[in-house]
């Protein structure tokens, strides 16, 4: 089972990295997810080991989102997390919009 409740990526207003997080699908403990900077995001875009997942409505991903991010509508999730991520254990960064 997916969960995004909790996740701590977030875009600014002006669509800029404010903060990241990286996301194992088996941590239950919001608390426990651990951050990841701007900087790290941009070293790691082409990393194969890292899927970056834009949980934005799909209007939004189409306007702007990160090149090679996936698109998951955070509605979305629980219908198809297993069809998107198949591999688990694969560290996820999650990404979404907030008003601060």
């Amino acid at each position: 089972m997916f969960s995004l409740q909790s996740t701590r990526r977030r875009f600014s207003r002006q669509n800029k990295y404010s903060s990241m997080a990286s996301y194992q699908p088996n941590s239950n403990d919001p608390r426990s997810i651990p951050e990841i900077s701007r900087k790290e995001i941009f070293a790691r875009l082409r990393d194969p080991s890292l899927v970056l997942l834009d949980v934005l409505p799909r209007e939004a991903f189409a306007t702007a989102h990160i090149p090679g991010s996936i698109s998951l509508p955070v509605s979305e999730v629980s219908q198809r997390a297993r069809e998107l991520l198949p591999n688990s254990a694969q560290e996820i960064a999650v990404y979404c919009a907030s008003a601060t």
